[in-house]
């Protein structure tokens, strides 16, 4: 008898209903859990992805004529003239930048000078026989290259065009400079307020902001000249630098012997 009333009370608590405030609690602890579970997933899926920068390449090829007008010169016998037009086969950011070059009378002026020097020391044999025509325009195209595409700072087109954003202007020294990296590939990070510059990611240099042929490295051997009396005294930014094109060769388009 005894045993059968136990026997009752365990069935009485086996069907007693459970506690609905215990299983509301349960359930919001649960609820708790699997939102932070959520919150951990979403966040390291959410990491912010780095910023990627469209590179700029260069067009072309274009051609176009390199001087306006034929050349005429003497040639090294002093015997007869040499008359001869040429036109430059490039690569650039804009077809249109060869012209503007040859709207420069500064430009223009260096490349008559460099194509009256190298032509004057030719002679006639050297303007027509096999191996003396492509010796020739090959030192046409080492000499006039850096005069065409010379290293500009920011908004410049040309070797004597400040930067508009921070007034940079290149050095007096700049025609010498051997670095010849693109324009879209080159950064001077400059802070006119702590006077400090480096380009790219070079050596770190401080100035005075009276420099006006400031050296400053961009590779192994190789510096800008920048003039910094203009630099705007709460510049602190970017400034790209570096060429705007490249010749590839020099056509002929006539070449007479008088």
């Amino acid at each position: 008898m005894a045993d059968a009333k136990k026997d009752e009370k365990k069935d009485d608590k086996a069907a007693a209903p459970a506690d609905p405030a215990k299983k509301k609690k349960l359930m919001a602890i649960g609820g708790v859990v699997g939102g932070l579970a959520l919150a951990f997933i979403a966040a390291m899926f959410a990491v912010p992805k780095k910023e990627e920068t469209t590179k700029i390449s260069l067009d072309g090829p274009f051609v176009g004529p390199i001087t306006p007008k034929k050349v005429q010169v003497n040639d090294s016998g002093g015997r007869g003239y040499i008359v001869f037009e040429l036109s430059l086969k490039y690569d650039a950011y804009s077809s249109e930048y060869l012209a503007s070059r040859a709207g420069d009378p500064v430009c223009q002026a260096e490349i008559l000078d460099a194509l009256v020097t190298i032509a004057s020391a030719k002679s006639r044999n050297d303007m027509t026989d096999k191996v003396g025509k492509p010796v020739f325009l090959e030192e046409v195209r080492a000499a006039i290259d850096p005069l065409v595409f010379p290293v500009c700072l920011g908004s410049g087109l040309s070797a004597n065009d400040a930067d508009s954003a921070s007034g940079l202007v290149p050095g007096e020294s700049m025609a010498k400079s051997t670095f010849r990296g693109l324009y879209e590939e080159h950064v001077l990070h400059v802070d006119a307020v702590q006077k400090k510059l480096h380009a790219d990611d070079g050596a770190e240099i401080t100035f005075t902001g009276e420099e006006r042929d400031l050296q400053v490295p961009c590779g192994t051997d190789m510096f800008l000249w920048i003039d910094m009396t203009g630099l705007k005294p709460e510049f602190v930014g970017e400034v790209k630098f570096g060429i705007r094109g490249r010749t590839r060769r020099v056509l002929w388009n006539e070449v007479l012997l008088q």
